[in-house]
C-alpha cells in the first residue's frame, strides 16, 4: 500500500501500486511508501486510528483520540425509544382471555362499529377478530369496553416512551445514556 500524506501527515490518498501513487498524487502531497495501513503521522512514526470504542464516538484530531458524542448517543435512544413504542403499540392487547390487535387500523374499526351502534344501524352483537384470527360475538358494551382499555394500553405506552426520552435530557454520561433505553 502506497500513501500521499499532507503537510500536516494526514493520509490524502491510499494507492494498491507505486506507478498510481507516483502519477496520482496530488501536489503538496508527500509519498510514504508500503506501510500496510496507517491514517496519519506522529513524530515520523505512522500511525493508524485505533478502532472506536462504540458507534456513539468521533475521532477527535486534537487530541488524536475517540470522544465520546452524547447528543448522538441521545439521539440514537431516542429512536430507539421510538421503535419501541411503535413496535408495543401493534403487539396486540390480551383482554378477557383473548388477545386483540392494538394497531391504528382496528381502533378505527372498533370505532365505527361503535358509531353504527350509536345511530342504530347495528344491534345485538358484531363479530370482532382477534390476534389469531378467531371471531368472537360482542356486545356494544363488551366492544366499547375494550376499545376504552386497548386505547389505555396505548396511552401507557405513550407514557413509557415520553418518559424515557425526556430523561435521557439529563444524563451526562455516555454509559448512563447506554443504560437510559428502552426495556428489551
Amino acid at each position: 500500500m502506497w500513501h500521499t500524506l499532507n503537510n500536516d501527515g494526514l493520509v490524502l490518498a491510499r494507492f494498491t501500486s507505486e506507478t498510481d501513487a507516483i502519477t496520482n498524487t496530488p501536489s503538496g502531497g508527500s509519498l510514504v511508501y508500503s506501510l500496510d495501513r496507517f491514517d496519519y503521522l506522529e513524530a515520523g512514526t505512522p500511525k493508524a486510528i485505533p478502532t472506536p470504542p462504540s458507534s456513539h464516538h468521533d475521532w477527535d484530531w486534537s487530541t488524536k483520540s475517540w470522544l465520546p458524542n452524547l447528543d448522538a448517543a441521545r439521539e440514537s435512544q431516542r429512536q430507539a425509544w421510538n421503535i419501541w413504542r411503535d413496535r408495543e403499540l401493534i403487539a396486540g392487547y390480551a383482554h378477557n382471555g383473548h388477545v386483540f390487535h392494538s394497531d391504528d387500523r382496528f381502533m378505527v374499526e372498533l370505532q365505527l362499529i361503535l358509531k353504527g351502534y350509536e345511530r342504530g344501524h347495528l344491534t345485538g352483537t358484531y363479530a370482532i377478530r382477534t390476534r389469531d384470527n378467531s371471531t368472537l360475538q360482542m356486545t356494544h358494551a363488551e366492544i366499547e369496553g375494550l376499545l376504552l382499555m386497548i386505547g389505555l394500553h396505548r396511552q401507557a405506552i405513550y407514557q413509557q416512551s415520553w418518559v424515557g426520552k425526556d430523561a435521557l435530557a439529563s444524563l451526562t454520561t455516555l454509559e448512563d445514556i447506554v443504560v437510559g433505553g428502552p426495556p428489551s
